[in-house]
């Protein structure tokens, strides 16, 4: 071995063993839970069958757990002092404490609550509103997820504490775009950044992304990478005299925003944006199965900073689940029970979806219904 810190992590054998991190505690009792209780929202204790306990408890982070330095060092003290020294992120973005006795989880519950981060998020409840980094990292983010994730939070909150109930567990995601690299929309509700208009091609920069002159006189259409990666046919390549030149048919295309991905002469309207809600997606094996969401709205503008009108529908969305659904029933059993126009009744959207099902599917693009933003405004009075 050798003492060189950066010759040493090349030595390094993967996958570490998972003990190496865990502690004694959980260590000893691993494999041999029995029982569990819940001792409100966001705690709960996990008994094994050697008869020691663990309590865990569960807070809600920031929008893409966005945490200062300062904070986490305040939440690692809080582990040491309170805790069994341990922390852990979970997939639904919160951070879990975990402790050996009922005493010492009110106690970290009440300093994290103080530090104004809510506990909660366990059993028929939300368990957390995840969202990508959209464009603090990202170059082909549409919406500012965490920023709708944030105006979500302050309004859904009492679902995480449970000072509201719900019929069964529900998680929220938001994605900056539609490549949604960080999530999916296999859960119960899906807020997915949609460009409202199809983009511009800017001319200059199109070489940069196509093959030389020569070669693409040579080459077939279907074989031009940037003519292959559109999924709806909507971009072709024109032949004018000695040049060839790639167009864009409006009408084809989806605003998948796949071309921009690939090649920078792509340019969307920063101005033109919105989201595609998507509800009754699922990953668990319960009921009839995992499923992806359905899409209950194809373009919402999206309307800095409290995002009204997003907010509006997936409360709608909420409240109609909480009031017509069966005790353990989740958003996508609801709506296999009751079916999908009833919801979209109860919801509020019937004129919306009587004009959607009425358009032919190659036309079905976000840029239409942008056009159509007035006709939803004047059915939120009724939401």
């Amino acid at each position: 071995m050798t003492s060189d810190p950066k010759a040493a992590r090349l030595q390094k054998v993967f996958p570490v063993d998972l003990d190496k991190f865990l502690p004694d505690i959980i260590k000893r009792n691993y494999g041999k839970w029995v029982d569990r209780k819940f001792h409100g929202a966001g705690i709960i204790e996990h008994i094994s069958e050697t008869g020691e306990r663990v309590f865990t408890v569960k807070v809600a982070m920031p929008p893409n757990a966005r945490l200062s330095a300062d904070t986490l060092e305040k939440f690692a003290d809080i582990a040491d002092r309170l805790g069994i020294g341990a922390l852990r992120a979970t997939m639904a973005g919160n951070l879990e404490f975990l402790t050996d006795s009922l005493e010492k989880a009110l106690k970290i519950k009440e300093e994290v609550e103080s530090m104004g981060f809510p506990v909660g998020g366990w059993g028929p409840a939300m368990w957390g509103i995840n969202s990508c980094t959209a464009f603090l990292t990202c170059t082909t983010s549409v919406v500012d997820s965490p920023s709708i994730t944030k105006a979500l939070g302050d309004v859904l909150k009492p679902y995480f504490t449970g000072e509201e109930k719900l019929p069964a567990k529900l998680r929220i995601y938001v994605s900056g775009c539609p490549a949604m690299c960080a999530g999916g929309t296999a859960i119960d509700i899906a807020i997915v950044g949609q460009w409202g208009a199809p983009p511009i091609i800017r001319e200059e920069a199109l070489s940069y992304c196509l093959p030389p002159p020569k070669a693409l006189e040579k080459i077939a259409e279907s074989q031009v990478f940037l003519v292959q990666i559109c999924p709806t046919g909507a971009l072709s390549l024109r032949r004018e005299g000695g040049r060839v030149k790639l167009t864009l048919i409006p009408e084809k295309c989806i605003n998948c925003a796949r071309c921009k991905e690939n090649c920078d002469a792509f340019d969307y309207d920063p101005e033109n944006v919105g989201v595609a809600i998507l509800v009754g997606g699922k990953m668990s094996n319960t009921g009839r199965g995992p499923r992806l969401g359905r899409v209950l709205i194809p373009w919402l503008p999206a309307i800095p900073p409290r995002y009204e009108e997003i907010v509006a529908v997936v409360k709608r969305v909420i409240d109609v689940w909480r009031e017509h659904a069966q005790p353990g029933e989740r958003l996508a059993e609801f709506i296999d029970r009751i079916g999908w126009q009833r919801f979209v009744g109860l919801v509020g959207l019937e004129k919306v979806h009587a004009v959607y099902q009425r358009i032919p599917d190659h036309v079905r693009t976000f840029m239409y219904f942008r056009q159509r933003y007035e006709a939803w405004r004047r059915l939120r009075e009724g939401i």
